[in-house]
Parts: structure tokens; C-alpha cells; sequence
């Protein structure tokens, strides 16, 4: 602790350095020519200052050493700042009571004016109309030279809403004027006062300008008469839209983002017109159909430029909305188009669209390289959809969009961008069921197959080689997917393809089913369901240190159950005893895999594993019983065998220390006995019944012989 002496003089060299800071702050709201820039009063030198006054980084080193604290914020001490109430009480006092007296005054006048308007001919009124507002535009030019407040804008605001009114006024309610004069007059309106925007500096004006020209637009497309108008009102869109451009182009990015965006509302509003033309009146007012596509080609010039666009905050949800927006309306337009006018296959419209798309992909690799990777998805999903209908157009089935896989593969090669694995991964599985769902008998399926397991082998090597960790085990998952459907698919397809005889109705399911008990021997064998992560993995080598991946280890065991109980049903339901045969033998290589795996696991010693190994072959003894014998259930036939599998359960668990698997081998026995003595002696008395009886006993005997023996060697 800190003596009484210590802390006083601590206290009194806090209030010397607090009483330095008051200084100083009076020095600066009161400069002083005889005050120093330390805060110091008259001429006294800083060296002839008491220590304890002085500045503490003018101080000595022995005296700073006896006092170190932290810096003191100079803030804290400072004069309050000023209250934001009053600059709240400006805004509301300076421009928002401001505006609503600008309002107020508008309101005014144009009650003063209903109050007379009846009396005045048409002449009069419109002449009002475009003196006020040629009056309010021009003051709001006028003032806008020297100041640019809330109150001004709506000035302008109101001046280019008169003059907007009054050309509409001069065509609909005084006739003054025809349509297509209203729409150029209504089209002049809207570039000057966007062009307006490059000396007055507020893009209110452009969005006000738009908004007019979006009016006219909507007119026009309800006054309509023909291509001729059609083409008037793509003409006025289309000066609009530059004009937007010249204005905005070396602006911000989101006015230009804006802009781009209301210039897509324009066309796609002109093309909604164009899809209702021929529903909504007797015949179709349009005969053409250049000026529609004209319109879809300018929609994807915009979207492409719209992608080019970057602000800080990158709105990738705005490009995401466009985009599926846009791609609706490509779709309308070509159904409206072979609809109405081309009346072509449909297709010639699926290879168009693919085509359009196709270039759109290219172009995102090329162009947009900030958005290319979510942009290649969407593209890809669009291009995989369209090729899956051009498939079942053509060839009448829907495999064949790996080919669209391929293509991302070959792009991201190309353009040296990152490539899609995932999605890749996510097409190959989705055309390896169509391939397994869909058999066919056209030749090229089975190609298709082949090249999926190429690619999904090439995906995995490749996430090996460049340590892409994240996505390896959903790509692993996949690749079981891909084989499980494969090896069922290719040979269905081969099947239809040769034509094989209705007698050999398993023929497919029976290859399918060696074929994927191989394939998951390979998997096995080159350590596929590890944990590739670790640094010590080598691909194509061995890796027994290595411990299994726990998700794939999960997938293992479902895989090698499903291919168990597919096994027993093939061994049932098949008409041919050679493929029962083949079943059958099939089925045993798959429940010996299985119990090697799991015996060689975490699961050794799991009670659950050992009631599963000692009941798997009980269920699979007893069918493939059932299969060949067609014995009922009150047979004594599956009593032995139940005997028998006890036996040999008991004895595996003694040589090989698993605890579990013995006691239900026991269990089992027990359960055997009981089915003998409840079940088993309501058949009729016979010679076969006490046979039976007297082999269950004697393999009783024997399992009590060998549990008794065992134990003892054990101990």
C-alpha cells in the first residue's frame, strides 16, 4: 500500500495537471500574444516553472517516472457542444414547414383556379396551364443558381408537373393535339429536364422526368394502333434511356443503377403490351414480330450493363430479382411469338432460348467477373432446365444434361475462373436418376452414364489436388448417389438397348446389384471413406493409420444395410434360380463385408452391433430357407438353422472377444429352444419331427460343450 505522504503527493499532481488543462482550453476560446502555445501565463520560461506545473511531457525523467497514469481525453474536459435540438428545430422550422407552405400555396392556387375554370375557353386554360408551369420551372432554374434547398426542388418540381399536364391536357381533354404529337412533345418534356440534371445537380429531377415519361409510355400503349405506334413508343423509350445514361453515367452508381433499372420497366412494360394484344380486343393489332425481339435483345444489352454496375454495398439481391424477372418475360415472349406469329416447333423456341442463354453464360465469364460466380450458377440452372426439356423434345427422355456440366467444367478451364463443383456434382446426381428412372433404348444413355462417373471421379481428384476441404464430404455423398444409380442404370439402359427377353426380367437388377457390391469393394479399397483431410493422406495409397470420416462411416453402414435387405429381396422375388443362385451368393459377400466393417470399428463392442450381426444371419438363413425350400414357418427346418447359426455365432465371439456377439448367440439358443417347444410340436407326429427334436437337443448339447470349453481356455 500507498503511504499517506504518496498519495498526497499523487492528489496534488492530478489537481496541477487538471489545473494546466483548464488553462489551456481558456487560452483557446481567448488567444493570447503574452500566453504560450503550452498554456503558460506571461513570460515566464517553462524551464523556470515549478516541476509540478509544467506539462508532465515537459517534465523531468525522474519525475514523469513518479507519476504514470493514463492519458486523460482533452474531450472530456472541453466546453459542452451545442445541443441538437436546434438543429432539428432548423430542419423543421427552415424546410419542412417550408414545404408544406409551398404545398399549401399550390393547393391554393389551383382550388382559386377550379373556382373560375368553368368560365374560361379551352384556349385559356391550357394557356394558364403552360405559362404557370413554364413560370415555376424557370424560377426554380433561376434560384437554383445560387442555392439548392428542399423548397426550390419542389418549385421545379411543381413547374415540370404543370408542363407535363398541360401536353397531356392539350391531346385528352382539349384535343388540341394528336397522340404521337403528345408522346414526342411528352418525350422533349422529359429530355430536358433530365439533361436539366447535369447544371442543377439533383437527380430528383431525372426520377420526376422519368416518371412522366413512364406515364406517357402507358398511354401510349393504351392508344395503340399498329406497328407504326409500337415503333414510336420503342423509339421515345429508347431516347429516354439514353438520355438517362448521359445524365448518370459519370455520376453515382446507384443513380445509375436506378436508371437502369426504370429503363427495364419501360421495355417490359412495352412487352407485357405486346403479350396482350389479341387477348384483350377482337383481332391482333400487331402483324410483326422484329419489334418484340428488338425489345428482348435490348432488355439483355440492359441487363448485362446493369451487372457492369458496382456500389459499396453490393446488392446482389437487386441483380438476383432482375435477372429471374427477366427471365420470365424471355419465356412469355417466345410462347407469345410461336403463339401468335412464328407458329414453329416448339423445339426450335427450346434451342433459341438455350442459344440466348448459352451466350449469356460466356458473356458473365467474360465480362462480369464480380458476379460471375453467383451469376454462373443461375445461368447454369436456366441452361440445365432448358436442356432437360430439350431432351425429352428430341430424344423423348430427359438424361443428357451432364452435357451441361461439361460445359461449366470447359468454362472454368477457359476463363481460368473457380470452378462450380458443387453444381457440377448437383447435375451429375440428378442425370444419374433420370438414367436409373428413365431407362431408354437409344444407345447414347448409356454414354451418359459412363461420362458421369468420369466426371464425379474427376471432381473428387480434383478437390484432392487443391485441398477444396469444405465441399469434399457433400461431393463423396454425391458420388455414392452417382454410383448407386449407375450401377443400377447403365445396365437397364443396355437392357432396352439389346432387347433382352421378358423371361429375363432381373437381368438388370441382378448385374446392378454385383456391379455396385464391386464398387463398393473398390471404395473400400481405396480408402474412400476415410477422412482425406488429414495431412498423412495419400490418394491411391495406403492409409491404415488413418481413421474412418464419421458422416461417410454413417453412409457406409446405410449403404452396405440397404444392399442387404435389396439382397434378400432379390433372393426372393426372382424367377430364374440362376440369378436366385447369384442373389444368394451376393447377399453372403455383403453381410461378411458388413460385419468385417464393423467389427474393424468403433462399433465393436456395441451391443447394438452384436444383436444386429447375430440377427442378420438369422433372417438371412432363414430366407434364403424360405427361397429354395418354400418351408412354412412352423418347420423345424428353421429351428435348427437357428441352432445352427447360435453355434456359429458363439464360436466367432470367442475367437474373436466380442462379448455381444456370444450373449445373443445365447439368446438365440434360448429362442430356438422355445420355437421347438411352443411352435414346432404342433405338426402331426412324425419321424421327421423326432429327428428333429433329437438334433436340436444334440445341438444344444454341442453349444453348452463349446461355450464350457471356450470359457475355459479363456481364463
Amino acid at each position: 500500500m500507498k503511504s499517506p505522504e504518496e498519495r498526497i503527493t499523487e492528489l496534488e499532481q492530478r489537481v496541477a495537471h487538471l489545473e494546466n488543462i483548464i488553462k489551456r482550453a481558456e487560452v483557446n476560446r481567448t488567444p493570447n500574444t503574452n500566453t504560450d502555445v503550452l498554456g503558460t501565463v506571461g513570460q515566464m520560461p517553462e524551464n523556470q516553472m515549478p516541476v509540478n506545473q509544467r506539462p508532465l511531457n515537459q517534465r523531468p525523467a525522474a519525475s514523469r517516472s513518479a507519476y504514470q497514469r493514463p492519458s486523460l481525453n482533452q474531450r472530456t474536459y472541453s466546453s459542452p457542444q451545442v445541443n441538437n435540438k436546434k438543429d432539428k428545430e432548423d430542419l423543421i422550422g427552415k424546410y419542412i414547414i417550408g414545404a408544406l407552405a409551398a404545398v399549401l400555396i399550390f393547393v391554393g392556387a389551383i382550388s382559386f383556379i377550379g373556382l373560375v375554370w368553368n368560365r374560361m375557353t379551352p384556349g385559356i386554360k391550357l394557356s394558364l396551364l403552360a405559362i404557370a408551369g413554364i413560370s415555376l420551372s424557370a424560377s426554380g432554374f433561376w434560384l437554383l443558381r445560387t442555392k439548392r434547398n428542399p423548397i426550390i426542388s419542389i418549385i421545379l418540381g411543381t413547374g415540370a408537373g404543370l408542363l407535363f399536364i398541360t401536353i397531356l391536357s392539350a391531346n385528352l381533354a382539349f384535343h388540341r393535339i394528336g397522340n404521337n404529337l403528345s408522346i414526342i412533345l411528352a418525350g422533349l418534356w422529359a429530355v430536358l429536364f433530365m439533361i436539366s440534371t447535369r447544371y442543377t445537380k439533383l437527380f430528383f429531377t431525372s426520377v420526376i422526368a422519368y416518371i412522366g415519361s413512364y406515364i406517357t409510355l402507358i398511354l401510349g400503349l393504351l392508344l395503340i394502333k399498329g406497328d407504326r405506334d409500337l415503333l414510336l413508343l420503342i423509339l421515345f423509350t429508347t431516347v429516354i434511356t439514353a438520355v438517362m445514361f448521359y445524365t448518370t453515367f459519370k455520376g453515382k452508381n446507384i443513380e445509375l443503377i436506378i436508371s437502369i433499372v426504370m429503363s427495364l420497366v419501360s421495355y417490359t412494360t412495352i412487352l407485357i403490351r405486346c403479350y396482350a394484344d389479341g387477348y384483350i380486343g377482337e383481332s391482333p393489332l400487331l402483324k410483326g414480330y422484329l419489334l418484340q425481339a428488338a425489345i428482348v435483345i435490348m432488355i439483355y444489352i440492359l441487363l448485362n450493363f446493369l451487372y457492369k454496375v458496382r456500389i459499396k454495398t453490393d446488392l446482389v439481391l437487386i441483380y438476383f430479382v432482375v435477372s429471374i424477372i427477366t427471365t420470365i418475360f424471355t419465356v412469355l415472349a417466345m410462347i407469345y411469338l410461336n403463339e401468335i406469329y412464328l407458329d414453329i416447333s416448339i423445339r426450335y423456341i427450346y434451342l433459341l432460348f438455350f442459344t440466348l442463354y448459352l451466350v449469356q453464360l460466356i458473356l458473365n465469364y467474360i465480362l462480369h467477373k464480380w458476379i460471375e460466380k453467383w451469376l454462373t450458377r443461375y445461368y447454369a440452372i436456366v441452361l440445365t432446365i432448358t436442356a432437360l426439356l430439350i431432351n425429352i423434345e428430341l430424344v423423348g427422355e430427359p438424361t443428357g444434361i451432364i452435357l451441361i456440366g461439361l460445359l461449366l467444367l470447359a468454362c472454368g478451364k477457359i476463363f481460368k475462373r473457380e470452378e462450380q463443383t458443387l453444381l457440377m456434382g448437383a447435375i451429375v446426381v440428378v442425370d444419374s436418376f433420370f438414367l436409373l428412372r428413365f431407362p431408354s433404348s437409344n444407345p447414347i444413355c448409356v454414354v451418359y452414364g459412363l461420362i458421369q462417373l468420369v466426371l464425379m471421379g474427376y471432381l473428387l481428384w480434383n478437390c484432392v489436388i487443391i485441398k477444396q476441404y469444405p465441399q469434399l464430404n457433400l461431393l463423396k455423398i454425391s458420388a455414392v448417389a452417382v454410383i448407386i444409380f449407375s450401377c443400377f442404370g447403365i445396365p437397364s439402359n443396355l437392357v432396352n438397348v439389346f432387347k433382352v427377353s421378358s423371361r429375363n426380367t432381373y437381368l438388370d437388377n441382378t448385374v446392378g446389384y454385383l456391379l455396385l457390391i464391386i464398387a463398393v469393394i473398390i471404395l473400400l479399397k481405396i480408402d474412400f471413406f476415410k477422412n482425406w483431410k488429414k495431412e498423412q493422406f495419400k490418394l491411391f495409397c495406403v492409409n491404415d493409420s488413418l481413421e474412418n470420416d464419421k458422416k461417410l462411416e454413417i453412409v457406409l453402414y446405410a449403404l452396405t444395410t440397404s444392399l442387404y435387405f435389396y439382397g434378400l429381396w432379390g433372393v426372393t422375388s426372382s424367377n430364374n434360380i440362376i440369378m436366385q443362385l447369384i442373389f444368394t451368393l451376393a447377399v453372403i459377400a455383403v453381410a461378411l463385408l458388413q460385419t468385417r466393417i464393423f467389427l474393424q470399428g468403433k462399433l465393436r463392442d456395441n451391443t447394438v452391433t452384436g444383436i444386429w450381426i447375430v440377427l442378420k444371419y438369422l433372417i438371412l438363413t432363414w430366407t434364403i430357407l424360405g427361397s429354395f425350400l418354400d418351408l412354412g414357418f412352423v418347420s423345424v427346418v428353421y429351428s435348427i438353422a437357428g441352432l445352427i447359426v447360435a453355434i456359429v455365432s458363439i464360436t466367432v465371439g470367442f475367437k474373436l472377444k466380442v462379448k455381444s456377439i456370444r450373449l445373443y448367440g445365447l439368446i438365440l439358443t434360448i429362442i430356438m429352444v422355445a420355437k421347438f417347444i411352443l411352435v414346432d410340436l404342433i405338426q402331426e407326429n412324425s419321424i421327421t419331427k423326432v429327428l428333429a427334436l433329437i438334433m436340436g437337443g444334440g445341438l444344444c448339447f454341442f453349444i453348452s460343450y463349446i461355450y464350457n470349453k471356450l470359457s475355459e481356455s479363456r481364463k
